[in-house]
């Protein structure tokens, strides 16, 4: 009798367990799986609702004079086509981004070396030839580009395309051509005003090509 009662009870207690068991587990799979699957819709209905961000349309450049919501800089923007949404895709934009700004910054270099050649003067205090010119602006490359940040991402909702916008400050830029050891005070000097004075330029001429696509998209409507 008592060996009947306790292979009762051990039953009982097997089967509670059982049941235990299998609630906990499909509770848990409950608890796992809904808020990633929240968190995902969350994260789908912001990027829906969310503007597209300017910089998409303005693409790479530089840092409009007006634009008091930020420092002068260099931006890059990368563009990736996918054909499903993937986080190797974004990196391929963060990518294009990243060499987007390369271009930038060398129509930058480019300019400086211009400015010697066609404004400064030899005799001038401060002047710097145009092979120590180049020297200088070789020996920051690298450091410039491990300056430069990804600061936003943007996914076109209707099409698996991804857009990313690299940003690297014109006063980094700035101080490290004027930190180099190639150059002496008086250079140091000069470069700080000539790089200012390209990067305006930079600035400008990209305000005109900016009111001239406006001025053409009025004159198109009317």
């Amino acid at each position: 009798m008592n060996k009947l009662i306790l292979t009762v009870i051990g039953a009982a207690v097997m089967f509670g367990c059982s049941t235990t068991n299998k609630e906990i587990i499909t509770q848990s799979k409950t608890l796992e799986s809904k808020p990633v699957l929240e968190a995902k819709k969350e994260k789908q209905e912001k990027q829906e609702t969310r503007e597209t961000p300017s910089w998409v349309s303005t693409g790479s450049g530089v840092s409009l004079s007006d634009n008091h919501g930020s420092k002068d800089a260099f931006f890059g923007v990368g563009k990736k086509e996918h054909v499903e949404p993937s986080e190797t895709g974004q990196m391929d934009a963060d990518d294009a981004a990243r060499n987007s700004l390369i271009h930038v910054l060398g129509n930058f270099n480019s300019g400086l070396i211009r400015y010697h050649q066609a404004v400064k003067d030899p005799r001038e205090s401060g002047w710097i030839d145009k092979e120590k010119l180049q020297a200088v602006i070789n020996d920051t490359a690298a450091i410039l580009l491990l300056d430069a940040k990804i600061v936003d991402h943007w996914g076109q909702p209707d099409s698996n395309t991804s857009f990313s916008l690299a940003r690297l400050d014109f006063k980094n830029v700035q101080t490290a051509l004027a930190s180099s050891n190639h150059l002496s005070g008086d250079e140091k000097t000069s470069i700080k005003f000539i790089s200012k004075w390209v990067f305006k330029n930079m600035q400008l001429v990209r305000e005109r090509k900016f009111l001239f696509s406006k001025m053409s998209r009025i004159t198109a409507i009317k």
